[in-house]
């Protein structure tokens, strides 16, 4: 009579499993937590430099005389608290029936970095317009 082979006791043995499971997962996972909040952030950013431009717009309407760069300045020291000043603004005046529009254009550059991932440059626009009265 033969001996019937025993199933080696190791093979059925899971216990580390779930273990070994997170620390393949957890690297992915703080990537995309990461990548999310860096999209985030720059999503405020962009936010922010609309409502200066929106701030500047006002200004405009109340001064017509202010010239692209006095409020490309204005715009600046409004969003020197985000600590990113790389926002280049245009402004275009285009005279029509009702009075002047003022069309403001922000173009601000950001990148987006994950750690061990390769970064990724975005160009955000926004525009801002308004109708100034004729005097």
């Amino acid at each position: 009579m033969c001996a019937k082979p025993r199933p080696v006791r190791y093979l059925r043995h899971q216990g580390g499993a779930t273990a070994l499971e997170f620390a393949m997962v957890l690297p992915i996972f703080i990537a995309f937590m990461i990548g999310i909040f860096e999209f985030g952030w720059a999503q405020h950013k962009l936010s922010t430099i609309r409502f200066a431009m929106e701030t500047a717009a006002r200004q405009l309407m109340l001064n017509p005389t202010l010239t692209e760069a006095q409020i490309s300045t204005l715009v600046k020291n409004k969003i020197n608290g985000i600590g990113d000043s790389n926002v280049t603004i245009t402004l275009t005046m285009v005279d029509t029936v009702g009075g002047k529009v003022a069309k403001m254009t922000g173009v601000y550059a950001s990148d987006i970095g994950i750690p061990q991932v390769a970064s990724f440059p975005l160009n955000w626009t926004t525009t801002v317009s308004t109708v100034m009265p004729t005097p």
